[in-house]
């Protein structure tokens, strides 16, 4: 359990509190952040979980947070069409807060967090795509993490979007052939941002032995990120999210 600086804490807490206070549509007026080719207008924000000394699910030398962000990666410069900033591009342990103040002053049109399931039994198999709603949680080992700022549930208008978002990501997974639970809900605190649709990944279960050797393949990551890519672009495209747009 990694300790927290209570003075960021809750210089954060008032980032986020604030930031949620300010309807959605005002957002990315709200803070305006100067458009560097670090940041620029308008991007899609992929979150790889866990990183540093938050290794995520284990299974036999399997390490989620590698796994994450190496889709995550791939996913980046798969995404040639849209601008898109990682939450952490190596590494690193980044908190669950940070990640959201992070994509509130980045200006995220989206949010999509990439993580991998664990569980006792060796059976489940499958991805999962959540966004925020009454918790339906389907296998996802709970897990003790840092203490963070409290969180409101997102506006409505984020929580459907996220939703529309999420049923993409599962089609575009089915038709490539990828075994998927239908989109589901949650609370995790990653699916509450107060300004960007938001989703959460889990690209399949570590804890089953034939999926893992899966999720470690890089083939079969490329068409994890692929159909992850084709939803984001569908979505960008009906959002008119492309920098062309702007």
């Amino acid at each position: 359990m990694c300790k927290v600086n209570t003075s960021k804490v809750s210089l954060l807490a008032a980032v986020i509190w604030g930031a949620w206070a300010v309807p959605s549509w005002a957002m990315p007026g709200a803070a305006p952040v100067p458009q560097t080719p670090e940041r620029p207008s308008m991007p899609v924000i992929i979150d790889p979980g866990h990183g540093g000394t938050d290794l995520g699910a284990v299974v036999k030398g399997l390490r989620e947070k590698d796994i994450a962000l190496a889709v995550a990666l791939k996913l980046k410069a798969r995404l040639k069409g849209l601008p898109v900033i990682l939450t952490r591009d190596r590494d690193l342990y980044v908190t669950l807060d940070r990640r959201i103040v992070d994509s509130v002053d980045w200006g995220g049109a989206a949010f999509i967090s990439i993580h991998l399931n664990e569980v006792k039994s060796k059976k489940m198999s499958g991805a999962v795509v959540y966004s925020y709603g009454p918790e339906r949680r389907r296998g996802r080992r709970r897990k003790r993490r840092p203490s963070v700022p409290p969180m409101p549930a997102p506006p409505r208008v984020e929580a459907m979007e996220s939703e529309f978002l999420a049923r993409s990501i599962v089609k575009a997974l089915r038709e490539a052939g990828i075994r998927v639970e239908p989109a589901t809900k949650s609370d995790y605190y990653v699916l509450k941002s107060p300004s960007s649709p938001s989703v959460l990944v889990e690209l399949g279960f570590l804890s089953n032995p034939e999926e893992a050797v899966k999720l470690a393949d890089s083939v079969y990551q490329n068409r994890l990120v692929e159909s992850l890519a084709k939803a984001i672009e569908q979505y960008a495209s009906e959002r008119a999210l492309r920098p062309e747009d702007l």
